[in-house]
């Protein structure tokens, strides 16, 4: 499976159709590095795309899980950590470009 049949992520930040492309890329290489004799339905190869895909997928899901909590509660102490963090992060601006491209689906890492 792949997209949004594989996995579940809070639509806060949009990122399903992201995770989705990139399941597709992930699928692809390991389809094309399988070899000519084995099955694109093989377990072992199909494993292997679920490997590839486990750490982003995941991380993935904790990060918006984390944010709908995070911006979901309406406490005066956690809404000042909040802006504090917001405000910071504006002011880091390699930072901010890393988290804006993972956001609009270029990875973090390449694979």
């Amino acid at each position: 499976l792949i997209g949004d049949a594989a996995h579940v992520v809070h639509p806060l930040a949009g990122q399903g159709m992201n995770l989705g492309f990139a399941d597709v890329v992930a699928l692809i290489k390991v389809l094309d590095e399988r070899g000519l004799h084995r099955d694109c339905g093989d377990t072992a190869v199909l494993a292997r795309y679920a490997r590839a895909r486990k750490e982003e997928i995941l991380l993935m899901q904790v990060a918006t899980d984390s944010l709908e909590r995070l911006f979901g509660l309406d406490i005066a102490p956690l809404r000042l950590v909040r802006n504090a963090g917001l405000n910071l992060l504006d002011k880091l601006p390699f930072l901010k470009q890393r988290l804006m491209g993972h956001a609009f689906g270029r990875t973090l890492r390449k694979n």
